[in-house]
């Protein structure tokens, strides 16, 4: 069954939105300010149809990115951050962005996606360190301690 929210709770997860929409309409004013300022002004002479396309890229994967940071705030429940991924991936596209300005082997970064899945999936999925069933050599004073415990166990007890 769905539980209503509190008044305080909703508040808070409007703040949060608040706040989150805020600070990333800020970052990718100033991403896309120097981006436009840099590759469209001062470098004109070398924008070709992939520069555009590459501008319609990162627009579309800042769009999608945001909208799935403001969709899970506002999906959450409680106060976990459960927009983590969409944030990583946001990152490294605006690092991209940023860094394609004066190189095109800024697009090599994008490979950090899907090894950064790679190693989530297969981290997450890895099992525990399994121990080694081998007995270590004991010192006489842990061999005297073990015998001891061992006979202690051994021991009829009654009950009273």
């Amino acid at each position: 069954p769905l539980r209503t929210m509190s008044g305080d709770a909703a508040k808070k997860k409007a703040k949060r939105l608040s706040e989150v929409k805020n600070f990333f309409l800020k970052v990718l004013g100033v991403v896309y300010g120097l981006y436009v300022l840099l590759q469209y002004v001062m470098y004109w002479n070398e924008v070709t149809r992939y520069t555009v396309l590459g501008t319609v890229w990162f627009s579309l994967v800042h769009g999608g990115c945001f909208l799935s940071i403001l969709n899970a705030i506002q999906t959450a429940h409680g106060d976990k951050k459960t927009y983590e991924s969409w944030e990583d991936l946001l990152y490294v596209n605006i690092a991209v962005q940023i860094l394609s300005i004066f190189t095109l082997w800024a697009k090599y970064i994008y490979l950090v996606v899907p090894g950064y899945l790679i190693y989530t999936f297969y981290g997450s999925r890895r099992p525990a360190a399994v121990p080694n069933n081998t007995p270590a050599e004991l010192t006489a004073r842990q061999k005297k301690k073990l015998e001891k415990a061992k006979r202690k166990s051994s021991r009829i007890k009654y009950a009273r």
